[in-house]
């Protein structure tokens, strides 16, 4: 071979080599930026807003209080246990998870006369 072809192949091999660690560099310092971009924004709506307002968690009292209605209603009728039962389970759950989204987002604050 002549040297000129040599000269080609390893400037080749080394244009290959730096796009490869420059592409690596900043595929890298992309994705941190927007993985910090992405942390700083979960944090800015976390504490920007409750998880859970004091109207998200009255609309849960009333749908519990309508499942209610729901199986009181549906008792009267014969042949609808398996509903029935199914809807008392689906208001157990809805009311623990009301209660749940209640106490993380509005915490009970810790007093010291409380723990002792």
């Amino acid at each position: 071979m002549q040297i000129e072809t040599y000269i080609i192949v390893a400037g080749l091999i080394v244009g290959w080599i730096a796009t490869a660690f420059f592409m690596l560099k900043a595929g890298r310092k992309a994705s941190a930026r927007g993985f910090n971009r992405g942390v700083n924004l979960a944090r800015e709506q976390h504490a920007s807003s409750p998880t859970c307002t004091v109207a998200d968690h009255e609309l849960m009292t009333k749908i519990t209080t309508s499942l209610a209605l729901a199986v009181e209603t549906w008792q009267a009728f014969p042949g609808t246990e398996i509903m029935v039962a199914r809807v008392n389970k689906q208001r157990r759950q809805l009311t623990a998870f009301a209660a749940k989204m209640w106490l993380a987002a509005y915490p009970a604050p810790l007093n010291a006369e409380d723990a002792a």
